[in-house]
């Protein structure tokens, strides 16, 4: 690829057998005419596939080897994808990565809050209804106020709670929650890497992962147990 900023399909194909060893040419040709995959051609008529490209192909093939699940039900899943909400179903083991590359905003690191309802499926005036909240802080921009790439998950979890009657009103608990337990991981982590070169940032970074996992396991049992106490009799 020296020169290059895409991938030929033959790369491509190269590039993912390691995980998916099945997959061919055809196959990859066969999710274009299907409509789930749209590289780019050069002048030639040669496709072009870019990252973003490479990992919607290995997202849709991780659905149908891991979950079974049919072309038609993937579409569905790639229209909500598109407007930045990851799949159920790879939300556990994609982590960080998928929370990176699952949005709209591939070419651009926020979306206008006025473009919410095309890119992203959500009102406008949802949007506004959470930052007045407090649970999301919108910026600036050069055509008007932007969502930020950190906000879109907020934004789609919001909205889906709404089908349990839970509006943003009752979500300020949750915006405190984070706030007290980012100040607490501050407190612990801050002494010990208080000068950031290269190799203490990494080790940050890596220490905030730990430390975030333990401690999600550690609410979820939390809750876990308070639930069987006031729903005891459902158990």
């Amino acid at each position: 690829m020296s020169g290059r900023n895409y991938m030929t399909i033959g790369e491509v194909v190269e590039g993912l057998m390691s995980i998916h060893p099945d997959l061919s040419i055809s196959k990859v040709r066969f999710l274009e005419e299907e409509g789930l995959i749209a590289p780019e051609r050069t002048a030639g008529g040669y496709r072009k596939f870019s990252k973003d490209d490479v990992t919607r192909i290995e997202l849709v093939l991780r659905l149908q080897k891991e979950h079974f699940l049919p072309l038609a039900v993937i579409r569905e899943k790639l229209k909500d994808y598109d407007k930045g909400k990851i799949p159920p179903e790879l939300r556990g083991s994609m982590g960080a990565r998928a929370e990176k590359v699952a949005l709209p905003l591939d070419k651009a690191e926020t979306v206008l809050v006025t473009d919410a309802p095309t890119q992203l499926g959500l009102p406008v005036s949802f949007v506004q209804e959470l930052e007045e909240f407090h649970l999301i802080e919108l910026v600036d921009g050069p055509h008007g106020q932007e969502i930020t790439r950190a906000d879109v998950n907020i934004l789609h979890a919001a909205w889906d709670l709404r089908k349990f009657g839970v509006e943003p009103r009752h979500l300020r608990m949750y915006e405190t929650f984070a706030e007290r337990e980012a100040t607490f991981f501050a407190q612990i982590l801050t002494p010990a890497f208080r000068h950031r070169t290269p190799e203490t940032r990494q080790k940050l970074i890596e220490a905030l992962s730990g430390l975030s996992e333990l401690t999600e396991q550690l609410k979820g049992d939390l809750l876990r147990k308070a639930l069987g106490a006031h729903f005891e009799d459902l158990v």
